[in-house]
């Protein structure tokens, strides 16, 4: 249900919004887990890629989407920019593999704390207190 650039946000029901979290916490924690398929280069940068396109496909999504009530619809457009932010923190990993992969494992650990993983969990709080049920999958990062 992607909404192209400059098309309205469609409305959905709060029951309808959880469903595409629920699916997107899904893939996030499809794409998460197969970067620990490989650790040849090109094929963890591959892996990191999938994890990067899920994310900015996850932002598209939501993006497209005008959920119920203000509160919840400025959350979801901060979690959008969460999202655009914390896939483009995935560059850092492909550059570190390409140096040895313990640097890239590093890499991992400083994207899972990083500004925009923490601003991904801190939204998916906020949308917790509005009522909207949001899988820990959905975010990136410590769940503390």
């Amino acid at each position: 249900m992607l909404v192209g650039c400059g098309s309205k946000p469609k409305p959905v029901t709060k029951a309808q919004y959880e469903q595409h979290l629920q699916a997107i916490g899904t893939n996030l924690y499809t794409a998460a887990n197969n970067l620990g398929e490989s650790t040849a280069t090109a094929v963890f940068n591959e892996n990191v890629q999938k994890l990067q396109d899920t994310i900015n496909n996850s932002a598209d999504d939501l993006d497209g989407l005008l959920p119920p009530g203000a509160e919840v619809q400025a959350a979801n457009q901060r979690l959008v920019q969460a999202y655009r932010d914390l896939a483009k923190e995935f560059e850092k990993v492909k550059d570190a593999r390409r140096e040895s992969y313990p640097k890239a494992l590093a890499a991992l650990v400083a994207v899972q704390h990083s500004e925009p993983a923490r601003r991904s969990i801190r939204t998916a709080a906020e949308l917790r207190k509005l009522g909207i049920n949001v899988p820990v999958s959905a975010t990136v990062g410590p769940s503390t």
